[in-house]
């Protein structure tokens, strides 16, 4: 999975014109192939600094997004921005929830860091491959 996230800061006087622009793409990059969520969040401490965060299946998902008309609509609408925005692309190889909590906070014998995903998926009769 791909994690795409972008931070945009919008000046104060174009931010309801720009999240307009973020609202009007969510729905057709949901239904892009591979999508797997997309999403806008703002900074509860910066009201003018936006999240827009996305989800991809495969790398080739998101290269085919990226060349998509709607991802030009967002690279045009964040170059008029005064501040360039943030973007960051993470792989992700596996995903533990609410059970990994559990986990350590049941562990008391586990020396503090010494945590991993690994040995959490094998302990619980998951091998690293199946998720």
């Amino acid at each position: 999975m791909i994690d795409a996230t972008i931070k945009i800061t919008v000046p104060p006087e174009k931010r309801k014109e720009f999240l307009q622009t973020l609202r009007a793409s969510l729905d057709p990059i949901r239904q892009e192939q591979g999508c797997l969520s997309c999403s806008c969040y703002v900074d509860i401490e910066a009201e003018n600094t936006l999240f827009f965060r996305e989800e991809w299946r495969t790398s080739e998902d998101l290269e085919n997004h990226v060349r998509s008309v709607i991802f030009c609509v967002l690279v045009g609408a964040m170059s008029l921005l005064e501040k360039p925005p943030e973007i960051r692309f993470s792989t992700i190889a596996s995903t533990v929830g609410v059970e990994a909590i559990q986990a350590i906070r049941n562990s008391s014998t586990a020396e503090p860091g010494s945590f991993s995903l690994t040995n959490h998926r094998r302990l619980n009769g998951k091998s690293p491959q199946a998720e």
